[in-house]
């Protein structure tokens, strides 16, 4: 596994936020040893959905080759942070590199 992308001095764009956010998802689901198939199942988000935040990106393709950044809802936040067992912020603050998440407590 590469090392963990840290957390950024600078306002990041979206494409810069969408990666550290596929990269958080992905880190702290080998942490609890869930694979791509286990978010699936547990969150009840589509398989495609999971591969886009997954690998940081969105669905659209634009014309230069390049895909748009992916902007899940809140509903989709919290379902991802309720099964990777972390607090509701971690994903989408850059301030907090990757692995520097506080436990979930409770539901």
């Amino acid at each position: 596994m590469r090392t963990p992308m840290p957390a950024v001095e600078h306002e990041p764009d979206f494409a810069e936020r969408a990666s550290m956010f596929g990269e958080k998802v992905r880190f702290r689901a080998h942490q609890l040893q869930l694979t791509q198939k286990d978010l699936i199942d547990l969150t009840g988000l589509s398989r495609s959905y999971v591969q886009l935040l997954w690998n940081g990106r969105g669905g659209h393709r634009r014309a230069d080759g390049t895909y748009q950044s992916p902007n899940p809802t809140m509903d989709i936040l919290m379902r991802l942070s309720v099964v990777l067992k972390v607090d509701d912020g971690y994903l989408i603050d850059h301030q907090r590199g990757v692995g520097e998440h506080r436990e979930r407590m409770g539901r």
